[in-house]
This record gives C-alpha cells, structure tokens and sequence, in this order.
C-alpha cells in the first residue's frame, strides 16, 4: 500500500497509540488508519473519556492540499473538520472508511483529547456543530469590531439579564422607543 501524498512510497505498520495500529509514510510522517483497526481499539476503550478541551498543546500542520486517493481501495479521499479549534482537516475515505492524517494531525488530535471521537468527525451533526461554531464566532468578532470588546461584553450581560425577565417585551420597547415619557 503507498502514500496517498508520496506517491511511490511504502506504507510501514506503526503503532498509534495502545494497540491501535495505522500505516506511516516515512517520508511525509503522514499516517492511514483503516477504519476496523480503529474501531477494534475504540471498542477496547469504551472508557476512553472525550473531554472538552482548550487548544494549549497544537504541533504545526502542513495540511496538503492536492486531492488523495485511497490506498486501500482507489476512491478519493473527502476532507472533513475536525474541530474549530485545530486549523486543519483530516482525508476520510467514503467507501472503505480509512482515515488520513497529514503529519502532526493525529498528534494534534490526541494532544487535545479527541482521539476517542473520530468516528464523530464524518457525521452530519458532528460538521454541523462546527458549521455553527464558526458562524457564532464570526459574528462575534463582527460585533467586537463595531461596539469594541468592552461595550460588547457589556451588551451581552445587558441581553442575558433582560431575556431572562417575564417583561423582556416590554424592558425592549422602553429602550428602543427613542423618549419612553414622551404622551
């Protein structure tokens, strides 16, 4: 089986973590992992405990950009997310379900304690909380550029607290009518 960015170079059999095994490109340090070597070992680890993490431990990506193949079975590889907070995508075969990882992604992936939800990363509820994260962060940044970080911060505590009142129509009236005393 060759490298799905190296071409003509031979895949060797490593050892990812605990018996969970994949191919290693020793030129590019990419790595393939089929999809029942994974699933063997996520089995194995049902205890394995995903929590939420805070991207402090990320090791650079050189995330390649040309279309790759499969090495197992020919099919071209679809390019999936894998979280808002890692700036890189991993290869997802839809046939045979092999994975690619570019070299440092699967580390990264493991850094920040997502190792155990790759099975996660190619569904649709799984990309569509990304989609969502993304767009709330942009609009986030959008809002911190027009009011400033302090008046926006402020605002969101102003929000919090009216949509929690039974009044909340009424406290929005009174501020958006430009003299509330006016008969």
């Amino acid at each position: 089986m060759k490298c799905p960015i190296c071409k003509d170079v031979f895949l060797e059999k490593t050892s990812l973590i605990d018996e969970l095994y994949a191919y290693f490109c020793k030129s590019c340090g990419g790595n393939w992992m089929r999809y029942e070597d994974y699933w063997k070992w996520h089995t194995s680890n049902s205890n394995l405990i995903c929590k939420p993490f805070n991207i402090k431990n990320y090791l650079p990506v050189n995330d390649t950009v040309q279309a790759k193949i499969c090495p197992d079975c020919g099919r071209i590889l679809i390019k999936y997310r894998v979280d808002n907070r890692l700036d890189f995508y991993v290869e997802h075969c839809g046939n045979c379900n092999g994975v690619w990882f570019d070299k440092n992604e699967w580390d990264n992936i493991k850094l920040n304690n997502l190792h155990g939800q790759i099975h996660n990363f190619f569904t649709r509820p799984w990309q569509k909380r990304i989609r969502e994260e993304a767009a709330r962060e942009n609009l986030q940044d959008k809002y911190i550029k027009k009011f400033g970080r302090w008046d926006y911060e402020r605002l969101k505590e102003m929000r919090e607290w009216i949509y929690k009142k039974e009044t909340k129509n009424e406290m929005l009236s009174y501020l958006l009518d430009e003299d509330p005393y006016k008969i």
